[in-house]
């Protein structure tokens, strides 16, 4: 999750005009922005079946290292515990998780630091956030990670070895979601993307799509409804939206910047007698939004497969504790695995699969031991 994309109060809207320089004329803009946003999706239709990581390690690592991984309390954030911890035994680590509270997130990190763990992975935590804990961390040769955070790693410089689902990763998610909203809409979505400005990677991945809109279409419109945690705690942001809509009667899509603040959002849409006036599109779908696609009620969702975002952390501490870890390394493991689900079929195939919680790409786990050299 990201921030920054938008400074309004929550529950106010920041409205940007998507597509504003072009010397052609704006039909001839529209028609090749929406043929290039289509073509930029064509691959990104299907379930990938590969992880991007080739390089294997030059033999296993020392087992018994002591990992820990910091998440928060977020619904979202829980998806991500379990790969971690399945991760770190492949390799025969001791793995722990500690969930931090948001607004002290240096408590827990220092819990870590001060339990000894050699390998410390966060998520959604910045560094400004923790500078006492990141100065102790490299004083003790302690490696963070982070995910989901727009920190650029300086290895031994910060303190911070890498990063997955980072900025860059944001950029290029919403990038792809406005791809596929200006092809779906051939060339005319009015979007509103609902965010929490508190996570930097939402606001982020808002900035993506704002880019790609004022790139490729002349003729579409971009807003952004920040909402607060408290709202989505409170299960105030159904009526946020709504109250949105019915204020902007133009808007015919609204993209959910991550799948909690989906729940109760097309009932809602259905009570105002908004439905088929609007299409809800979102990242980071889970079976819930899925079943919502099946059932007409929502448009599309895009898939990441959470699980496997910390097999790729952990792949990272396993390159680092055998001194291979290289920027190169680092950008071939996390060109990310997300693709779209847009019909109920494919939708429909993936709750069939896997009740709709896509780990990863078939036998990720299974590509990633054989990396590290461990497993059968």
């Amino acid at each position: 999750m990201n921030t920054s994309a938008s400074t309004s109060p929550a529950g106010s809207a920041s409205t940007s005009p998507a597509g504003s320089a072009s010397a052609a004329p704006a039909s001839s803009a529209a028609s090749t922005g929406v043929a290039k946003a289509t073509s930029q999706i064509a691959t990104l239709l299907t379930e990938p079946s590969t992880i991007p990581a080739t390089s294997p390690l030059p033999h296993a690592p020392a087992k018994g290292v002591k990992v820990a991984f910091l998440t928060c309390s977020a619904a979202a954030c829980s998806l991500l515990n379990p790969g971690f911890t399945a991760a770190a035994k492949a390799l025969g680590w001791d793995p722990t998780v500690i969930t931090y509270n948001f607004a002290t997130p240096g408590q827990a990190v220092q819990q870590a630091i001060d339990a000894g763990y050699k390998y410390i992975a966060t998520t959604s935590i910045t560094l400004s956030t923790i500078t006492p804990q990141v100065q102790e961390a490299k004083a003790k040769g302690v490696a963070l990670f982070g995910a989901y955070t727009d920190d650029t790693p300086s290895g031994t410089q910060n303190g911070l070895y890498g990063v997955a689902q980072n900025g860059a990763g944001d950029l290029k998610t919403g990038a792809m979601m406005a791809d596929w909203l200006i092809a779906n809409s051939g060339g005319h979505a009015n979007a509103v993307y609902v965010d929490i400005p508190l996570y930097p990677s939402l606001v982020g991945q808002g900035q993506g799509a704002q880019a790609e809109f004022a790139k490729l279409c002349p003729g579409c419109a971009f807003a952004t409804l920040p909402v607060s945690g408290t709202q989505l705690g409170a299960g105030q942001v159904p009526a946020a939206i709504v109250a949105y809509l019915r204020s902007h009667p133009s808007v015919n899509y609204l993209y959910l910047s991550f799948q909690d603040l989906d729940a109760g959002v097309a009932a809602a849409i259905r009570s105002a007698g908004l439905a088929g006036k609007v299409k809800i599109v979102g990242t980071e779908g889970q079976a819930s939004q899925l079943q919502e696609v099946v059932k007409g009620q929502e448009a599309m969702w895009s898939i990441l497969p959470e699980p496997y975002v910390m097999w790729v952390v952990v792949d990272w501490m396993a390159r680092l504790s055998e001194d291979v870890l290289t920027p190169s390394s680092l950008s071939a493991t996390d060109q990310g695995v997300e693709f779209i689900v847009d019909t109920a079929a494919k939708a429909t195939a993936q709750l069939t699969a896997n009740g709709g919680n896509w780990p990863g790409p078939t036998n990720y786990q299974a590509q990633f031991e054989k990396l590290w050299h461990v497993g059968a």
